[in-house]
């Protein structure tokens, strides 16, 4: 009887110590394991100094967007063309990298945009649009195109002219067709380009006054053929000075007549043309003309 419970109990302690030497093997097998996978873990490191990275750089990780928790890559000669390995914020995987794209982010305004993240970088935004500051944030914004051609209207310091105290224009790509962003003197404002000049001769002023403001400021603000002529007391646009066909007869050299009665043949109703009296200047037929 005792001999039977002796070898029970030597039975027990037998599998006792089966049971711990598993247990022994399942942690040292852990270990072993752990011990591996941060040799792996160093090797890449190691290969990540050793190896040569692509240019550029690795997009900016988004706060409120995580990407797959698994490494999809070790380095950049894991991924194809030009991208490269990032960190989308729990693993690492191909990435296009970030790029700046061409052209300026217009002005910040005096308001304030959505204070809100949009963006991060250009490579966030559509198309050809930037990440530019909205004043509290940033968000894709389009560009302003290059300049436009000409040359903004010089301000009329010495007529002490100030228009508009207001930003109604920012830069170029805020006004309309041809027209550029310049200044009123006190503000900015849209205005149509100082170009070349128009053809043409204004007509000579009157003895009489115009409207006394300033309608133009150059050829280029006033329509078609039309230029920027003096009315006596301000600036308007005009029709341009054409000479009439034909020529003046010589016998109104012979007149004593001094009136003035017109300047140009603009002046002169139907055909008729302007012409020089002995001292003064009178509408006539031309000669060559059939009336």
């Amino acid at each position: 009887m005792n001999l039977r419970r002796a070898a029970k109990i030597r039975l027990l302690a037998y599998r006792q110590v089966e049971r711990m030497a598993a247990r022994m093997s399942c942690w040292l097998i852990a270990v072993l394991l752990c011990l591996a996978k941060e040799l792996v873990r160093g090797a890449i490191d190691l290969d990540r100094e050793l190896l040569p990275a692509k240019p550029g750089m690795c997009p900016r990780n988004k706060l409120d967007v995580v990407g797959l928790c698994a490494e999809m890559c070790f380095h950049d000669t894991d991924c194809p063309n030009n991208e490269k390995c990032c960190s989308n914020g729990c693993g690492h995987q191909c990435m296009p990298p970030y790029r700046e794209k061409p052209g300026v982010c217009p002005r910040t305004k005096n308001e304030f945009g959505a204070c809100a993240e949009m963006c991060f970088h250009d490579s966030d935004c559509p198309n050809d649009e930037k990440c530019c500051s909205s004043g509290c944030g940033h968000q894709c914004v389009t560009p302003p195109k290059k300049v436009k051609p000409g040359k903004c209207p010089e301000n009329k310091l010495d007529e002490y002219e100030v228009d508009l105290c207001a930003e109604m224009c920012f830069q170029d790509s805020d006004c309309l067709s041809n027209k550029k962003c310049c200044s009123n003197g006190c503000g900015h404002q849209c205005m149509a380009p100082y170009g070349a000049e128009k053809p043409g001769v204004c007509p000579k002023n009157k003895l009489g006054f115009g409207v006394c403001a300033e309608m133009c400021s150059h050829d280029s603000g006033c329509p078609n053929d039309e230029k920027c002529c003096s009315n006596g007391c301000g600036h308007q646009c005009m029709s341009v000075f054409e000479k009439k066909p034909g020529v003046c007869p010589e016998k109104l050299l012979q007149l004593q007549s001094c009136d003035r009665i017109c300047a140009n043949d603009i002046d002169c109703p139907n055909d008729e043309k302007c012409c020089s009296t002995r001292c003064g200047r009178q509408c006539a037929f031309p000669y060559g003309l059939t009336e």
